[in-house]
């Protein structure tokens, strides 16, 4: 089975996903925020491609039924109920039960991308769920739903990020492993190599990776150093949330 990491949004071609079981990162802070929201009871999570998509979302649902979430350019969006920190997801009080409507400048497009490319539903992973979503790719696989597995950084702008090729790499290794260990022969091509090489020579040193990259010293000049800590951290969680292309929920 062919297994690749996408390195940056703009570096796949039409069709080249097209019935890939799919994932798609965006440690910084996307997909960790998505992760932490459903942990902490949200009913579901729309990601959406614009501040107006989202706040038309919303306001369909009936009063105090609705979230708006998410950032531009990192900062909060006036209006809006919360911002991109996952932190702010953790209080069960603000989020449970409410279905958030959801724009990043860079992970929640990627997402909708990612499943319009592949058509069909998609893994949503961070740091913080890295072995539970690498586990249930390694279980879809084996039962013979895919031909090849891709993950996907969303970068940074179309541009690739560090901290998204650490984890696209600890993912796409354990998937490596885990179908091995089922029998299944795997290839990697160079993104996937590219990407594990890079997690492998980083190995305990999340922290450092994100800290250094070019947004995570950014996320420090606007005041959220603490999200680095969080979201720097493995398998807080055993969470897999999936895209079904109108909403994320946790996979039964």
């Amino acid at each position: 089975m062919e297994l690749d990491v996408i390195i940056a949004p703009t570096l796949y071609g039409e069709d080249e996903l097209r019935d890939r079981l799919c994932a798609v990162v965006d440690v910084l802070r996307a997909t960790s925020t998505i992760t932490t929201a459903l942990v902490s009871g949200a009913s579901a999570v729309h990601p959406c491609l614009d501040i107006e998509e989202a706040k038309g979302g919303a306001a369909k649902m009936g009063d105090g039924q609705a979230l708006l979430g998410g950032e531009e350019r990192g900062k909060f969006i006036p209006g809006f109920d919360l911002g991109n920190s996952p932190l702010e997801y953790l209080s069960r009080e603000t989020v449970e039960g409410k279905v958030i409507f959801f724009y990043t400048s860079n992970g929640t497009g990627a997402i909708r991308r990612t499943y319009e490319a592949c058509g069909r539903p998609v893994y949503i992973v961070a740091l913080n769920n890295i072995s539970s979503v690498a586990s249930a790719m390694v279980s879809a696989a084996s039962a013979g739903k895919a031909e090849g597995i891709a993950v996907l950084c969303s970068g940074r702008y179309g541009k690739p990020s560090t901290e998204d090729l650490l984890c696209a790499g600890m993912v796409i290794d354990r998937v490596a492993v885990g179908l091995r260990d089922n029998g299944i022969i795997t290839q990697m091509v160079d993104g996937a190599s590219i990407a594990a090489g890079f997690a492998a020579a980083n190995e305990g040193h999340s922290f450092e990776v994100l800290s250094s990259s070019v947004h995570g010293r950014y996320l420090k000049t606007i005041g959220y150093s603490d999200d680095l800590e969080y979201t720097s951290r493995l398998d807080i969680y055993d969470a897999v949330p999936v895209f079904d292309g109108q909403r994320i929920v946790l996979s039964s």
